[in-house]
């Protein structure tokens, strides 16, 4: 009676752990469920019990990797030129010159009181109140050799004054102003005419007055 007893016991034992799936067969163990039966001498029955379930993955995924760029060949080089923009022509740079008036569009022949209109002096005070940094200007009088080294001394200073006042009234500041007659010293031309009106005339030249040093710009035109 012991004997089947034990018989049946591994007999049981035997299916149940045929019927308990591999995990190799199936990529994972449990879950199981076994009966372990007592033996006479062995002590009370166990009573079965299940196993817990441990799955395992049938596989391992790889990382991903994102697929390279698809590659597209460069095509010829492009230049681009910038428009050449025309820069207007530079502004004629102001020269400082001298300013020589004849004494017969200033005065009549032996005066010295100013002819009107005088746009010449006009142009020059203009030129001076467009130009502050010009501090001193000299107003020079000459005259020709007819008369007195004195009484034409005398003559050109006069005239130089005048000039200078006129300057003044047109809002040229007076301490910028130095006038001065030399008579007639420095003369422009020479003439040893004989006849008064001829030589009058030749002298003209000698007759003048100057204002320098000023700026004047001007436009330059070009000459066909």
């Amino acid at each position: 009676m012991r004997t089947e007893a034990s018989w049946t016991a591994a007999v049981a034992m035997w299916v149940i752990a045929c019927a308990t799936p591999s995990a190799n067969a199936g990529g994972w163990y449990g879950p199981g469920f076994a009966f372990y039966v007592g033996v006479p001498g062995w002590g009370a029955p166990y009573v079965g019990y299940p196993y817990p379930y441990y799955p395992y993955p049938g596989f391992y995924p790889y990382p991903y990797y994102a697929p390279y760029p698809y590659y597209v060949a460069p095509g010829p080089p492009i230049y681009i030129q910038r428009p050449v923009v025309a820069r207007p022509p530079p502004k004629p740079a102001p020269r400082r010159e001298r300013y020589t008036l004849s004494a017969e569009e200033l005065f009549a022949f032996d005066r010295d009181e100013l002819r009107m209109p005088q746009p010449r002096l006009d142009e020059i005070a203009a030129a001076l109140l467009g130009n502050p940094q010009i501090k001193r200007v000299t107003v020079t009088g000459y005259t020709d050799r007819l008369g007195s080294d004195e009484y034409n001394l005398g003559l050109s200073q006069r005239r130089a004054d005048a000039v200078k006042s006129y300057l003044v009234s047109k809002g040229v500041a007076a301490d910028r102003l130095i006038a001065t007659g030399k008579g007639n010293t420095n003369p422009v031309v020479h003439c040893d005419d004989s006849d008064r009106a001829v030589l009058i005339k030749c002298l003209e030249p000698n007759r003048r007055v100057e204002v320098e040093p000023i700026t004047v710009e001007r436009l330059v035109t070009a000459r066909r």
